[in-house]
């Protein structure tokens, strides 16, 4: 009668047997390290060791489920690399999922309430925050709660266009949506004569912050910020984040 092996479960890995993690199927490892499966699937998943998975052919079932997860999460599921199921998703012509953004969805009793009141007082109300409270009213054009429209005069029609729209907002202590509303109703186009030029300490903040936010601290026009981030071939600050995400996740992969 044969003498069974004795089998090493449980034992410490020794560094031959880490090095052929991954390079042939676990069942075979298990029984050349006496060892059980299971311990050598968990000794391989904690070292983040993945498995060669041959190309193989795609399933009805695998297609049915293509746009109804995320792209990472179907790749996860169906055990392929990202960007196999990116591209054979956009091959079918199947629009990718987008997930519901995070938060409270506004009802239509929160937004009769918009403009009734300050935005701080409404936020308090709603217990939303004073800034998604006033993105929201600006999304639907509610015109601000109490708010008192700017009288023009013949000087003040007389500067527009003689400098920025920026500048000329912080000049009169209005809006720069204000003054470029109208300078665009009088049909008075942007002087470029009165532009600085940009310097290297501006061009490196183009990207950092959304347009808005870089063209508030330079104190230009948002069309001149996002005209000269574009002409240099930076991408948006949005759409960098996502970039960072997306490679964050494929590293933690």
């Amino acid at each position: 009668m044969p003498t069974p092996r004795k089998t090493r479960r449980s034992q410490p890995w020794t560094p031959t047997e880490l090095r052929q993690l991954g390079k042939s199927a676990d069942s075979v490892l298990a029984r050349r390290f006496r060892r059980t499966i299971k311990e050598v699937i968990a000794e391989r998943e904690r070292l983040r060791i993945y498995l060669p998975i041959p190309p193989r052919r795609w399933t009805a079932r695998e297609i049915r489920m293509l746009g109804r997860f995320t792209d990472a999460e179907l790749a996860r599921r169906l055990r392929r690399t990202y960007e196999v199921v990116r591209n054979q998703r956009i091959r079918l012509q199947i629009p990718a999922l987008r997930p519901l953004p995070k938060g409270r969805l506004w009802t239509r009793k929160e937004n009769k309430l918009l403009g009734t009141m300050p935005d701080e007082q409404l936020a308090r109300r709603l217990k939303r925050g004073h800034k998604a409270v006033e993105a929201r009213r600006i999304l639907l054009k509610i015109p601000k709660f109490n708010a008192i429209s700017h009288q023009w005069t013949a000087a003040e029609d007389a500067l527009l266009g003689t400098m920025t729209d920026g500048k000329l907002a912080v000049r009169m202590r209005l809006s720069g949506l204000a003054v470029a509303h109208r300078r665009r109703r009088l049909r008075i186009p942007v002087s470029y004569a009165h532009r600085k030029p940009w310097t290297a300490q501006e061009d490196a903040l183009l990207g950092t912050a959304s347009d808005t936010e870089v063209a508030a601290q330079l104190g230009r026009a948002i069309e001149t910020v996002c005209i000269r981030r574009q002409k240099l071939g930076i991408p948006n600050f949005y759409w960098q984040q996502r970039c960072g995400r997306q490679r964050r996740f494929r590293l933690r992969r």
